[in-house]
C-alpha cells in the first residue's frame, strides 16, 4: 500500500508561500524605506543636518544654499560660514559642492560620503587663533573635529532616533583652495596666504591624510614661493607636516616638515631646509649689489605659535658661489694696502651657526675666507638692523707691505698663513662702524714719527762725532 503524499505536499506549499511572503515583505520594506529616505533627503531636515554637521566640523556657523539632488548625488552652489567666539576661522566659503552618498550605509548608522568634490574653498584664519581644546570620541573614518570644538547636538526638530548622526567621508577633492591668515593684533588678512592649491583628503585609520599640489605660498616680507607639494597628517590634537617642497625659482628650493599641536600652548616644532637660495633679496639695499651667493642650510624652529615673539630657531647656513665687491670697507682696505684684489674677490668658504628669535640674531661661529687673501672669523649679534661684534681679521703679510707699522702695531698675530687683528664692528648694516681704519692710520703715523725721530737722532750723533775732536 502506497503512503499518502499530502502532508509533505502541504508542508512544501506552506514553505513556498512563507518564502514568497518574506520576499514580498522585504521588498515592501525596502520600498517603504526608500520612499522615506528619499522624502527625508529632499526635506529641510536633511539640509539642517548637513548645516549642523558642517558647522560643527569647522567650529563655525554656516549654511548651504538650497540643495539639488539627483539620485544619491547632492549639489549645492555655496556654503558660507562666519566665525564663532574662541575659534580660529574668521570666514569660510565653498563653491560648487557635489557629494555622492551610499544609501546602504544609512542602515548601518552612518551617512557615508563616497566622494566629495568642491570647486573652490576660501578661508581666513586668525593666527594665532584661539582654539578650544577638545577631542570628542569618534568612530574610525568619521569626519574629524579639525577646529577642536565639540560637535553641537542636533536641533530638536531634526533629532530622530532612526536618523544617523555620524558622517563618514571616504575621499574629498578640492580643485582650488585659498587660505589666508592674519598677523597677530591686526584685523586684515595680511600675514600671508596659500592659494590655487589642489587638495586631496582621505582617511587612514584614526588619521586624516591631506595632499596638496601646486599653488603659491605668500608671506609678508618674503618672496612668493611656488608649491610643488605638501603632505599633511592630522590626528587630534596634532597636525603633522610630513613632507613639503617649495620653489622660489628653478634653483631655489626649501623643505619644511614637523608638528603643530592644536591644543594647549599650540607648540610648534618644525625642521626647515633650504638649498641654493639667493641671499641678495634678504640683504639691505646698499649691500645687494656688492654681496652675491646662494645659501644652503637648515634650521630647527620651536616655540608656542600663540606667542610669535617666543619662537626660537637654531641652525647652520653655508654660502656657495660667494663674491664680495664694491663694499665701502673693502674700498678702504684696497686703498690702504694698494691691493686691487680687495675690491672684488670670491669666497671659497663662508658658513655660520646661528640662533634666532624675532628680537635677535646671534651668530656663534662665523667663518669667511678668500684663500690667499683674507679670512674673517668670530661671533656677532644683530638686533633690528644693528650689528655688533668683535671679528678676527686675517690678511696675508704681503698685502701690508705699503702700510707702515701695520704688522708691528695692528696685525700682530701670525697663524695659518695670515697675520691677524681683532676688529670691532657696530651700527646699522647700511652704515657700519669699525675700528680698523683709525688704528691703521694711527700705526702709520706713529711709524713715520718714529722714523723721523730715529733719523734726527742718527744725524745728531754723526754731527757730534764730527765736531768732537774740535772740542777742547
Amino acid at each position: 500500500m502506497v503512503p499518502s503524499q499530502k502532508p509533505s505536499f502541504r508542508w512544501k506549499r506552506a514553505a513556498a508561500w512563507t518564502g514568497c511572503g518574506i520576499v514580498v515583505l522585504g521588498f515592501l520594506g525596502y520600498f517603504c524605506a526608500s520612499i522615506w529616505l528619499n522624502n527625508y533627503l529632499r526635506g529641510e531636515a536633511f539640509r539642517t543636518l548637513l548645516n549642523t554637521k558642517t558647522s560643527a566640523l569647522f567650529a563655525a556657523e554656516g549654511a548651504y544654499t538650497p540643495i539639488q539632488r539627483q539620485g544619491f548625488s547632492f549639489y549645492s552652489d555655496t556654503y558660507e560660514a562666519k566665525r564663532l567666539p574662541c575659534t580660529a576661522i574668521r570666514t569660510l566659503g565653498a563653491e560648487q559642492i557635489r557629494a555622492e552618498f551610499e544609501p546602504a550605509a544609512v542602515f548601518h548608522g552612518a551617512w557615508r560620503v563616497s566622494a566629495l568634490q568642491i570647486q573652490r574653498v576660501r578661508a581666513v584664519l586668525d593666527f594665532p587663533g584661539a582654539f578650544r581644546a577638545s577631542s570628542p570620541s569618534r568612530a574610525a573614518n568619521a569626519v574629524p573635529d579639525l577646529a577642536l570644538s565639540p560637535y553641537p547636538t542636533l536641533p530638536p526638530a531634526a533629532r530622530r532616533s532612526w536618523i544617523p548622526e555620524r558622517f563618514e567621508l571616504q575621499q574629498a577633492r578640492i580643485e582650488e583652495a585659498a587660505l589666508a591668515w592674519t598677523l597677530p593684533g591686526t584685523d586684515r588678512p595680511s600675514g600671508g596666504s596659500l592659494r590655487q592649491m589642489r587638495l586631496l583628503v582621505e582617511p587612514s585609520g584614526p588619521d586624516w591624510i591631506a595632499t596638496g599640489l601646486g599653488g603659491f605660498l605668500e608671506q609678508e616680507g618674503y618672496p612668493t614661493a611656488r608649491v610643488d607639494h605638501v603632505k599633511l597628517r592630522y590626528r587630534a590634537p596634532d597636525l603633522f607636516l610630513t613632507d613639503s617642497l617649495f620653489e622660489l625659482s628653478e634653483a631655489e628650493r626649501f623643505n619644511v616638515s614637523g608638528q603643530f599641536a592644536l591644543d594647549g600652548d599650540r607648540a610648534l616644532d618644525l625642521q626647515v631646509q633650504w638649498n641654493g637660495v639667493s641671499i641678495a633679496r634678504y640683504l639691505p639695499v646698499d649691500w645687494r649689489a656688492g654681496v652675491k651667493g646662494a645659501a644652503t642650510g637648515e634650521a630647527h624652529v620651536t616655540g608656542p605659535a600663540s606667542i610669535p615673539g617666543a619662537l626660537h630657531a637654531e641652525g647652520t647656513v653655508r654660502l656657495t658661489g660667494g663674491q664680495l665687491e664694491a663694499l665701502p670697507i673693502l674700498e678702504k682696505i684696497a686703498a690702504f694696502t694698494r691691493t686691487r684684489e680687495f675690491r672684488q674677490f670670491a669666497l671659497q668658504k663662508a658658513e655660520a651657526d646661528f640662533t634666532w628669535t624675532p628680537q635677535k640674531l646671534s651668530v656663534g661661529r662665523f667663518v669667511a675666507e678668500s684663500e690667499g687673501l683674507i679670512r674673517v672669523e668670530g661671533p656677532f649679534t644683530m638686533e633690528g638692523n644693528k650689528l655688533r661684534g668683535v671679528l678676527q681679521v686675517g690678511v696675508t703679510p704681503s698685502s701690508l707691505r705699503w702700510l707702515p707699522g701695520s704688522q708691528a702695531r695692528v696685525f700682530t698675530q701670525e697663524r695659518d698663513g695670515y697675520v691677524w687683528t681683532a676688529v670691532k664692528v657696530s651700527g646699522p648694516l647700511d652704515h657700519l662702524n669699525e675700528d680698523l681704519t683709525p688704528r691703521l692710520i694711527s700705526a702709520a703715523g706713529a711709524e713715520v714719527i718714529d722714523g723721523v725721530k730715529g733719523t734726527l737722532e742718527t744725524g745728531a750723533k754723526s754731527l757730534f762725532d764730527l765736531i768732537k775732536p774740535l772740542v777742547p
